[in-house]
């Protein structure tokens, strides 16, 4: 008797599937870009001329064969999911390791203890992977790669203009960076951008110019109370900069940060926020919103509202000032 299969629910019997060149593309993808993606942010980057229908088609085959995850029935109607997603399962990550060096033995029998000790292995070999989506966080972690797809098509987009490296909240959540903020507050506090980039500007390099402009990322989702941006974000976001964990790390003192709001009232308020605690220091925060952001636009426009000032200015004619 065939048994009726659920929907959202995995096939029981493995489907027989031969691994494409884009497959293993697609689960770098994910991996690079913090462990989830939204489908129409694959269809854009995998799929751009083709139907929707061909995409999940083949993702479909991944989630059956055990590479992706898919929100199941339970997690559906448990959890605020505003668009379909997809993330790596056990074999998608034991792909990627492999393809990155790190050999681990795959689960068996695959089972929440065995995925348990598979996660502690990664998580021991230097590798994050993430078993599920930040449920409470989806929309912001979507809007993130968003942000950082619109970064990395405009610098694709200027021969000038290069990215150079993008380091994804998840490298900070695994090795979180301390500070103390002030000489009066010794309390130790962790600093976690959405994410940390380098642009460089070849046409400066060539003149021997400061070329590399550092930036760190806050996209603000309005759940933070206004009157403590200034004191949880704008203070501690200077204090890394300057700090010695941050040069550790970076091998610089110097960066700005890039804050992205939902509206333009948030935005006045938090700038607003951010000038009252910091004083002409926060020239160091730049803010703007999110319907301002296009790949045509977060690099080379003047849609970003530097602290301290009214001046609107943009990313790439402002390398090598305060960098």
């Amino acid at each position: 008797m065939q048994v009726e299969q659920k929907r959202f629910e995995r096939k029981v019997a493995t489907p027989p599937m031969r691994f494409q060149v884009r497959d293993g593309e697609i689960l770098a993808a994910i991996h690079k870009y913090d462990g989830v993606l939204a489908k129409r942010q694959i269809k854009a980057l995998f799929w751009p001329q083709a139907s929707l229908q061909a995409m999940e088609r083949r993702l479909s085959l991944l989630y059956h064969t055990g590479y992706l995850n898919m929100p199941d029935f339970e997690q559906r109607r448990i959890h605020p999911i505003s668009e379909p997603i997809v993330w790596l399962g056990w074999r998608g990550i034991l792909f990627v390791a492999s393809q990155l060096g790190i050999e681990v033995d795959p689960p068996k029998p695959v089972n929440e203890n065995q995925l348990r000790r598979l996660e502690k292995r990664l998580r021991e070999a230097g590798m994050r992977w993430q078993r599920e989506p930040r449920w409470s966080q989806l929309a912001h972690d979507i809007a993130v790669n968003d942000f950082r797809r619109a970064v990395e098509q405009a610098a694709d987009h200027w021969p000038s203009i290069s990215l150079e490296e993008w380091i994804p909240e998840g490298d900070f959540l695994t090795n979180m960076d301390t500070i103390t903020i002030s000489e009066s507050d010794k309390r130790r506090k962790g600093v976690r951008p959405d994410g940390f980039f380098i642009l460089v500007d070849h046409l400066r390099q060539i003149d021997n110019s400061p070329a590399k402009a550092r930036f760190l990322l806050e996209l603000d989702n309005s759940t933070h109370p206004l009157n403590r941006f200034g004191r949880d974000k704008a203070l501690s976001g200077l204090a890394y900069i300057r700090s010695s964990a941050y040069k550790k790390r970076f091998g610089f003192n110097s960066g700005r940060w890039l804050v992205v709001c939902k509206s333009g009232v948030r935005m006045r308020n938090l700038k607003a926020q951010t000038e009252k605690v910091l004083g002409r220091q926060a020239s160091n925060f730049l803010f703007t919103t999110f319907n301002k952001v296009t790949s045509a636009t977060v690099l080379n426009a003047p849609i970003w509202w530097r602290g301290g000032s009214s001046d609107l200015i943009a990313l790439v004619g402002n390398i090598g000032v305060n960098r």
